[in-house]
């Protein structure tokens, strides 16, 4: 983002008075602005409302609409627009109350007249000063607010083609539960589930990173699991696949954490690559626990195949995947399996105000 500079000042001055206009222009031009000058309070007010000013300096005794009134009228069309331009009341008139309603109508600051050059060009620095720094801070935020909105429109585009590459319309099913929350607008974390026949495939994978890189490693997981998944192939095959396909794709360091699961008639398979541990519930009650025994996927490990678990499962069990995100934030563990086992677990995540990373857990009802 370039940042955004100011060449000159823009004045508006409002006098009804050619000399004292004149004097005022050469002090101004001293002092590198460049100024238009009205005659009269009404043009003061429309020139206001039109411009983009770096200061306003005003006569008190103008024809038709005074100085002061004008100033009232000035700072409620441009104090809405967020931003306040200095204004300074000119006055040949004596007498502290004329002082005092000038300054409650909105002026910054009143000279006397006959003006005094060294004091009103003080002043006029002072003022200029601030005023140009406020109009680089104005331009500085309207930078930084096109480029939010820029980036959130390219957010809404990712999830939008993530959501369809990842086929998350898959995870609409009776027996399934998904919560996740994303800490940089594209989440690392997946959920993948197919049903092939009587057989659950379910994946909980979480990509090293957060955003756009991570939600990439994504697509290529999902777009693997779901091919895999619809050949019906041991998961161990499947593991091996996900791994020797990430060694070759992601940089040097990056990996996959993942747990794998199929679960068939009773029976419960778990591969858990670099996971926390995933829970088997029987009410609220944790009867099973499948804690990583394998190195994430995207590591060379050599000949050796992951390492499975196989138990039994009853109807009415419920197995829970959770990404570290999830353990990162304030939610104590057991209020969490209380929460999965009472189908509370959405309202009990919900209510967390912060995560530091991804955050997914999903529930298999088997």
């Amino acid at each position: 983002m370039q940042a955004p500079t100011l060449t000159r000042h823009d004045v508006l001055v409002c006098e009804d008075d050619p000399a004292t206009a004149h004097f005022v222009r050469a002090i101004l031009e001293s002092c590198g602005a460049a100024c238009d000058v009205v005659e009269n309070g009404e043009a003061a007010i429309d020139a206001a409302a039109a411009g983009e000013w770096d200061l306003i300096l005003m006569d008190i005794g103008l024809p038709g609409i005074d100085g002061i009134e004008a100033t009232r009228r000035i700072r409620q069309i441009t104090d809405c627009s967020g931003r306040r331009i200095p204004l300074v009341l000119f006055t040949a008139m004596s007498g502290a109350s004329v002082w005092v309603d000038g300054l409650r109508a909105g002026a910054d600051d009143i000279v006397p007249k006959a003006i005094d050059q060294s004091l009103l060009k003080a002043k006029l620095r002072g003022l200029l000063s601030a005023s140009a720094q406020a109009r680089l801070l104005a331009e500085r935020s309207r930078q930084l607010r096109a480029y939010h909105d820029a980036a959130e429109r390219e957010k809404d585009f990712g999830r939008h083609v993530l959501t369809a590459l990842t086929r998350r319309g898959q995870l609409a099913d009776p027996a399934l539960f998904v919560w996740q929350r994303e800490v940089d607008g594209l989440s690392g974390d997946l959920v993948a589930h197919r049903r092939v026949g009587d057989a659950h495939y379910l994946l909980l994978a979480d990509a090293m990173g957060h955003g756009m890189s991570a939600a990439l490693v994504t697509i290529l997981v999902a777009d693997m699991f779901y091919a895999m998944a619809a050949k019906a192939l041991p998961l161990p095959d499947i593991a091996v696949e996900l791994n020797r396909k990430l060694v070759r794709t992601l940089p040097p360091g990056n990996f996959v954490g993942a747990t794998l699961v199929r679960a068939q008639s009773g029976r419960l398979d778990v591969i858990n690559a670099g996971m926390p541990a995933c829970l088997l519930l029987r009410g609220a009650a944790v009867v099973a626990e499948f804690a990583s025994r394998n190195l994430p996927f995207g590591i060379e490990i050599g000949e050796s195949g992951p390492v499975a678990e196989a138990v039994a499962a009853q109807p009415g069990d419920r197995l829970v995947l959770l990404s570290d995100g999830v353990l990162e934030g304030p939610l104590a563990l057991d209020t969490l399996v209380a929460a999965v086992a009472d189908g509370s677990v959405g309202a009990a995540l919900d209510a967390v105000d912060a995560f530091r990373d991804d955050a997914t857990c999903a529930a298999l009802d088997l």
